[in-house]
């Protein structure tokens, strides 16, 4: 049987499931279920409180991410390629249905897509790629809007604003980006001195935080100093570079701001999960 176990620490409740390897985590908007995508080519939705499964949803492939619609009643898997078979992303119903409800496949050919997520009222889904492409597709007849390519590397991630109407990029090529969510047009560029891994909108202040460092591969010779892996904070209008935060001795691979603003976590490849609370000072930076 599948199951998260749900175990009651000093520091708060600790998650542990099975001995699979979950490529990426989704949470519903009120934080009741998870989806995981993994790749022993299923999607999982779990209810959070209990840890137990709620469904299971068999894939042809691996599974690189799976995200929730507004809403929660349909979730987006994006399957690795598999044969003579494309990625694609497979929707599914949450509630219902064993197999898709349907498939929008990448062109063949094109790079291995890395992240899908929704966009407002689930008109649309965004896809990235590792060619540094982003994508904009028809939730509703699969059509490919928009198609652009801004980065020279690889995208490992991007996350949305809290209101969804824009969003920001994280490359491997040492930049991250803003766009518009509607017309994915670029808004703002953030440059660095290392590979992001991930980028987070701060939902109270014009600030965005952007992690990477050096590849995990050579973290071993690496000081932690030396291997890029604080958290950079940016002014999201005027791009300076403003703080940083340092913790992690290996590359972050992800970064997401609370809610409310006033707390950021990270996740490293050094096996931590850090929570920063924010000192009230930071709340007078301009």
């Amino acid at each position: 049987m599948n199951c998260l176990e749900v175990l009651e620490t000093a520091q708060g409740k600790e998650i542990t499931g099975p001995c699979v390897l979950h490529r990426d985590i989704f949470p519903s908007v009120a934080c009741t279920r998870l989806a995981t995508a993994s790749m022993d080519s299923t999607a999982r939705i779990w209810d959070v409180e209990t840890g137990k499964v709620l469904r299971e949803l068999k894939t042809q492939a691996g599974n690189r991410c799976a995200s929730f619609a507004t809403g929660d009643k349909r979730i987006a898997v994006l399957t690795d390629q598999w044969g003579d078979q494309p990625c694609c992303i497979q929707i599914f119903d949450t509630e219902s249905g064993e197999g898709p409800v349907m498939r929008i496949p990448m062109d063949v050919g094109v790079a291995k897509a890395t992240r899908a997520l929704w966009g407002p009222l689930n008109k649309k889904l965004l896809v990235s790629n590792e060619s540094g492409g982003l994508l904009s597709y028809d939730a509703a007849s699969g059509e490919c809007l928009i198609e652009r390519c801004d980065f020279e590397q690889e995208i490992p991630d991007f996350t949305f604003s809290q209101d969804l109407m824009t969003f920001i990029v994280a490359s491997k090529d040492h930049t991250a980006m803003l766009y518009d969510t509607e017309t994915l047009e670029p808004i703002r560029k953030y440059v660095s001195d290392r590979p992001i891994n991930s980028a987070a909108i701060s939902p109270l202040m014009d600030h965005v935080v952007i992690g990477g460092g050096q590849d995990a591969s050579a973290v071993t010779t690496t000081a932690g100093r030396s291997g890029r892996f604080q958290a950079l904070f940016y002014h999201k209008i005027f791009e300076h570079e403003i703080g940083s935060v340092q913790g992690h001795f290996g590359p972050i691979n992800s970064l997401a701001f609370n809610p409310d603003g006033r707390s950021f976590t990270s996740g490293g490849e050094d096996g931590y999960v850090r929570v920063h609370h924010f000192d009230p000072e930071y709340f007078s930076l301009e």
